[in-house]
């Protein structure tokens, strides 16, 4: 018995160290691993494989459970976080750099092909941050660079346009033309609370405020400006949408369109649906609207082949038809629409800067630009591949229009001011808390609004006071922007027992 042990022990082994030796030898020992924090996106893989294919020296691979921001904070400043930190955008950057996360590349950019002068100029500012440099001089410097950049447009439903015999809006739409369309559209027949169709959706506050001149702080970031009265006009128009114009969904609408049959979920379902006439969106909707004709033209031929005796036009089941023109604007004002990036920036900490640096490389070159390209995700940060020849999908020939406006709206995309102490996150969460009382509340009244709008306000700027009070970096930064000829802050009782004196740096 025990010798049929030992031999089968014996076999066992052997036949162990021939798998062994027979597996293929893996050449990652002799690359250098990178982790990037991101999504589970399955675009991710063919990303992460060209970049891999593209550096043999390096072996990327991603991490998408730990994209919190404060997450990442916690574990790069204990020296656990990853190479790569995806999803820095307008509202996490400033986060990341006062805690030292990212990485300065300005000099590294210049040098490896992916610095500023590559971008479109308007996108600059959401890569670069401003830092008070030892001389006590208060400039910009890169800090990320972009994996993707959307531009808001007008998307409209031709169909419904068609059906209702209403002309395709006009490519240079004002906010009168637009209203006028949205009431046209709007349709109510058997239930009086939630319209067939809806006339809008989606329509953005801050870019009524850039377009009316407004903007959420000054020009130094020292004080909060959202109690002006362009504030309070933009907020008063959007209330008129939701609640007299009716062309706009109301909180209280989206909730019961939720219980009624035949409405899927969200704005895009509801476009592509035949439900809402005009969306702001951008290109990165293509991924989503792709699927949606795939399945109603696959419908759509399968109705036909079974009611062979019956008209096509007779099929209940309609392909989206869209078509695109660029936001709103004023009657002889300026265009301005919202836009962002989700950005990569490198941890400071990282064991492998040089290789990081590849990667934010590889953003700005060809392959992964086509790549996003290819798959509509909205355009590559490259202003060297964003064209129609570069968008265009052989696979997809009606997607012109959506082409074409995203590369149109490119000029006119703005985004917030940042103000250096108070993040952009934290002055958002207190304007939606306020957009949301005004925007679910039918009976507020103009002054109703100004009223929310100087609690706003108040809370933001006594957070600036607050944050300048207690930290010394901002009170160099605050000197410094002083010397400059910055407005002072409003509440500047809450910083008396500071001293800013130049003498007491």
């Amino acid at each position: 018995m025990k010798w049929t042990i030992f031999f089968t022990f014996a076999a066992l082994v052997s036949l162990s160290l021939l798998a062994w030796f027979m597996i293929p030898k893996q050449d990652n020992k002799d690359r250098t691993p990178l982790k990037w924090v991101t999504d589970a996106n399955p675009q991710r893989d063919p990303q992460v494989d060209t970049f891999n294919k593209l550096n043999p020296d390096c072996n990327l691979s991603i991490d998408p459970d730990n994209t919190g921001v404060m997450k990442v904070v916690v574990q790069c400043s204990a020296g656990m976080g990853p190479d790569l930190i995806d999803g820095v955008n307008e509202q996490s950057i400033q986060i990341y750099v006062d805690a030292g996360i990212l990485m300065d590349v300005t000099e590294e950019a210049n040098r490896m092909g992916f610095g500023i002068d590559t971008l479109p100029e308007t996108v600059r500012p959401l890569v670069m941050e401003k830092v008070l440099t030892k001389d006590g001089k208060y400039i910009d410097r890169q800090f990320c660079y972009p994996c993707n950049v959307y531009h808001t447009y007008i998307l409209y439903n031709k169909n419904i346009f068609d059906k209702l015999k209403i002309p395709y809006p006009d490519e240079d739409l004002t906010w009168d033309e637009y209203i006028r369309l949205g009431k046209l559209i709007t349709k109510y027949t058997d239930n009086p609370s939630v319209p067939d169709i809806f006339g809008a959706a989606g329509t953005s506050v801050p870019v009524i405020v850039w377009q009316k001149g407004g903007f959420y702080f000054n020009e130094w970031g020292t004080v909060c400006e959202v109690d002006s009265d362009i504030f309070v006009d933009a907020y008063e128009m959007y209330h008129k949408m939701i609640f007299e114009y009716d062309i706009e969904p109301s909180p209280l609408q989206k909730a019961g369109v939720s219980s009624q049959g035949g409405w899927g979920g969200g704005y895009m379902n509801w476009f592509a649906e035949g439900k809402l006439g005009m969306y702001w969106g951008a290109r990165w909707m293509l991924i989503q609207l792709r699927r949606f004709i795939s399945d109603q033209t696959e419908k759509r031929n399968e109705w036909i082949k079974n009611n062979p005796d019956k008209d096509p036009s007779e099929c209940p089941i309609e392909v989206v038809r869209i078509g695109t023109v660029q936001v709103p604007r004023f009657k002889d004002g300026p265009r301005y629409t919202q836009f962002g990036a989700r950005s990569t920036g490198i941890n400071a900490k990282t064991h492998h800067p040089e290789k990081a640096l590849k990667f934010l490389a590889y953003l700005a070159g060809p392959e992964y630009s086509a790549l996003i390209n290819e798959g509509a995700d909205s355009k590559p940060g490259n202003k060297n591949y964003i064209s129609m020849e570069h968008f265009r999908h052989p696979d997809y020939p009606d997607e012109e229009e959506m082409h074409l406006m995203s590369i149109k709206a490119i000029p006119h995309g703005r985004t917030y001011r940042r103000s250096p102490f108070i993040t952009t996150a934290g002055m958002l969460r207190e304007m939606n808390k306020i957009s949301q009382k005004i925007l679910s509340d039918k009976s507020m009244t103009r002054d109703d609004i100004a009223n929310s709008l100087k609690s706003a306000a108040k809370a933001i700027n006594t957070e600036i006071a607050r944050n300048i009070s207690r930290n010394k970096k901002s009170q160099q930064i605050y000197r410094a922007l002083l010397k400059s000829g910055a407005k002072p802050i409003r509440f500047q009782e809450m910083i008396k027992n500071v001293n800013l004196n130049e003498e007491n740096k």
